[in-house]
């Protein structure tokens, strides 16, 4: 069973990303005036979405964590994302990444029978 291992660098750049989103910045104030929300503040600043990083509405970001959590061979990224990460709609966009990935085709068709 792989562990999901990043680099301290993208956790800098999705903090860093979260301060400069306008929207992440509404529900950091949200969470600041005490009202009720799913997401929570966490000690470094971040905002997390039930204990896991909340990833801005940045493309080139999205890409960049599922690039590193990429495992040829595995089948199971989204599981492995998702202990970590979240964003809206990011099941579907994991899996719009592991149809287009052809490591990923190459060894979904080794496991098929003929």
């Amino acid at each position: 069973m792989g562990v999901l291992t990043l680099e301290p660098e993208l956790y800098d750049e999705i903090r860093e990303k979260q301060a400069s989103d306008v929207k992440i910045q509404e529900w950091k104030g949200v969470l600041e005036r005490g009202e009720l929300s799913r997401f929570e503040l966490h000690e470094d600043g971040s905002l997390r979405f039930k204990g896991r990083w909340h990833i801005s509405n940045d493309e080139d970001l999205k890409k960049k964590v599922i690039n590193k959590a990429h495992n040829p061979g595995g089948d199971k990224l989204y599981k492995d994302l998702k202990k970590t990460f979240w964003w809206s709609n990011m099941k579907r966009e994991v899996e719009e990444f592991v149809a287009k990935c052809l490591t990923y085709q190459r060894v979904k068709r080794e496991h098929k029978r003929p």
